[in-house]
């Protein structure tokens, strides 16, 4: 059995069958691990966002230290891939944009975040250098979604457990991008994964869900044959920075902040 670590994913109590259970299942032999980030900070601009590569950072040294052969970043963001240096670290932004423009297919991409947020998809675009290729980004989300994102009738409950209002906005949004052109259509956002089986059977345009397309590659990566000498006390000092923040009160997206 491969162990692959989900960094950024909050571990569920009440689910005995660990984290993304639906993809463990179509995935026998593989054990999803859950590391959430100690940064308690929701990424609202790059700001936060520069603090969360740090948190995501810690966690996959830590996922590395427990023998999980690969990391998958959960979040669409990629928070902090270039610093996950022990084992091979999948993105899953990188990974959904390279299936959404696979064979040179123009794609959209449907998120559930406001339009304010699209600085994060924007630069995984022009990272993945297939910016040409997409014929935009549908927002679903308004600025005041993300007011309540917890609780039992919070935003980001309402988008996990794949409730009609929020699934037929991005059925919308999906007819909206099909109409522009696109081939495929991505879902901008991980939070979005247990809709995704949904979404697709809903629709004839490829649905990918970024998650799923991380997991698959990891499955895939080879093992690193070299890796980046730390020097002597940089893993205890990313573990203090980090640890400096780590008790501050959480904000309310445990994909996006752990």
């Amino acid at each position: 059995m491969r162990r692959i670590g989900l960094i950024g994913t909050v571990p569920n109590p009440l689910q005995r069958t660990g984290p993304a259970p639906k993809l463990a299942v179509l995935l026998p032999g593989l054990e999803l691990v859950a590391y959430p980030s100690r940064v308690p900070a929701f990424p609202y601009t790059p700001l936060e966002q520069s603090m969360q590569a740090l948190g995501h950072a810690e966690a996959a040294l830590q996922a590395a230290e427990d023998g999980c052969g690969a990391v998958v970043i959960d979040s669409v963001g990629d928070y902090g891939l270039a610093a996950m240096l022990r084992v091979p670290a999948i993105g899953s932004g990188e990974a959904g944009l390279a299936e959404a423009a696979a064979q040179g297919r123009r794609f959209g991409i449907v998120t559930v975040w406001p339009e304010s947020m699209n600085f994060i998809l924007a630069e995984r675009l022009a990272a993945s250098g297939c910016a040409h290729a997409c014929v935009g980004i549908i927002n679903v989300g308004e600025n005041s979604d993300t007011e309540m994102l917890a609780g039992p009738d919070g935003y980001l409950t309402q988008i996990r457990e794949g409730r009609e209002g929020v699934v037929h906005k991005v059925l919308a949004g999906v007819a909206e991008l099909d109409a522009r052109g696109a081939q495929a259509v991505m879902l901008g956002c991980t939070c979005m994964s247990g809709m995704a089986d949904g979404i697709a059977d809903a629709v004839d345009i490829p649905i990918i869900n970024p998650l799923a397309a991380g997991v698959r590659a990891a499955i895939t990566a080879p093992p690193l044959t070299v890796t980046p000498h730390l020097r002597e006390g940089r893993a205890e000092l990313l573990r203090a920075m980090v640890g400096a923040i780590a008790g501050e009160p959480a904000e309310d997206c445990p994909v996006c902040i752990g």
